[in-house]
């Protein structure tokens, strides 16, 4: 049997606010020339691990993309089954509107309790599905993650051998699984209480995970295949991949990662303002194309440094300046402890009050000389009432 394992789609996804609709057609366009290319040796399934959807109630244009997606797979692949799961993104119910009817077109989303006696059987091979469980999925009592997750896993173990014994068994599941790495793009779990031991599958041939951006291999059994995209600049330059998984009878999955080529990588670029401005070498020709993150080294703040930048980097996204406002930081507050000590002293009082305007808003009105001079009339009036 051979499938391929993707996950973490996000359709609709909006970085910085710029929507990602465009490059996510194109990605899933790469998905489906990996399917076309194999047509000569071809793959039985297409395993999505959740998170289809960027947001519970996805807009009209992600689900059309989507829908286009599944429409164009089913009429030039019919013997491809296509397995789907919510994930903690998704909105189980609506995710799996019309699903019994997408069931007799070998569409099968698995959103609901019972659906976890219901697995795709292939010749030697069946394959359940795990949605990400919320609070209340099998009762009201049962709430932590981990614990809903050795519900659902003794109910699917119990079935499997009741019923397919003879077959190798798989899982296609969206959660935590202990050990694995996070990026910044996830909408975490609260707690550790919420990561589940990877020990609970060790019965399962092969786990197809979603949830967990970076591609990486958990366990032996366990694969996440990442997100197809990146979706935050923590995953900067980092490679992105679907998963070819054949599994053979009586022996470990052969996992090969079949690369995504984004239309704009997401990269992260540290240097001073100056580096980024003239470019005179062309060390960041690589960025003009790059949805782009500057570490700028500069220790001193630049002003309106995105406007200056977009017309050399117009997919510039980020502008950090964390040295700039680190010594801003320390200035501001040395500056506050010389203010502590002048009102401690017997300095004039116009000079205590021109440090404090100084320390409050950065710098002197234009009609400070004005509003000092009422200021010190006030302080006068004051001490003469107090002397009387």
């Amino acid at each position: 049997m051979k499938f391929l394992h993707t996950g973490d789609l996000h359709l609709g996804k909006l970085f910085y606010e710029l929507s990602l609709l465009p490059d996510q057609e194109n990605m899933l366009e790469q998905i489906y020339n990996t399917l076309h290319t194999a047509k000569e040796s071809p793959y039985d399934a297409l395993v999505i691990a959740g998170d289809v959807y960027d947001r519970a109630v996805p807009s009209p244009e992600a689900v059309s993309l989507f829908d286009a997606f599944l429409t164009r797979l089913r009429q030039n692949f019919p013997q491809l089954k296509i397995i789907i799961i919510p994930g903690n993104h998704d909105s189980a119910r609506r995710l799996a509107f019309a699903s019994h009817m997408l069931a007799f077109q070998d569409i099968y989303i698995y959103s609901a309790p019972e659906d976890l006696e219901k697995p795709i059987v292939f010749p030697d091979a069946v394959l359940y599905g795990l949605p990400f469980l919320t609070p209340g999925f099998f009762s009201p009592e049962e709430t932590a993650q981990v614990d809903m997750v050795q519900t659902a896993l003794d109910t699917i173990l119990h079935h499997y051998r009741q019923h397919h014994t003879d077959k190798e068994l798989l899982l296609c599941a969206h959660l935590f699984a202990a050990g694995g790495e996070e990026s910044q793009s996830e909408r975490s779990f609260v707690g550790t209480a919420q990561q589940v031991p990877v020990a609970l599958f060790k019965d399962f041939r092969y786990v197809a995970l979603g949830h967990l951006h970076r591609c990486q291999q958990v366990a032996a059994n366990m694969w996440y295949s990442g997100s197809p995209l990146a979706y935050s600049f923590s995953e900067a330059d980092a490679a992105k991949y679907v998963l070819d998984v054949t599994i053979l009878p009586k022996a470990n999955p052969t996992v090969t990662k079949i690369p995504i080529e984004p239309v704009h990588p997401v990269v992260r670029r540290c240097g001073s303002f100056e580096d980024f401005f003239r470019d005179t070498c062309n060390a960041f020709a690589d960025c003009r194309n790059a949805f782009l993150e500057i570490c700028c080294t500069d220790t001193y703040l630049i002003e309106n440094p995105m406007n200056q930048l977009k017309s050399r980097y117009p997919y510039l996204l980020s502008f950090r300046q964390d040295e700039a406002l680190r010594r801003e930081g320390l200035s501001t507050i040395n500056e506050r402890r010389d203010l502590l000590q002048k009102s401690k002293s017997n300095l004039p009082s116009e000079e205590i009050f021109e440090a404090f305007i100084r320390d409050i808003y950065g710098t002197l009105p234009e009609n400070f000389e004005a509003e000092k001079a009422l200021f010190v009339q006030t302080m006068t009036d004051l001490q003469r009432e107090m002397q009387e």
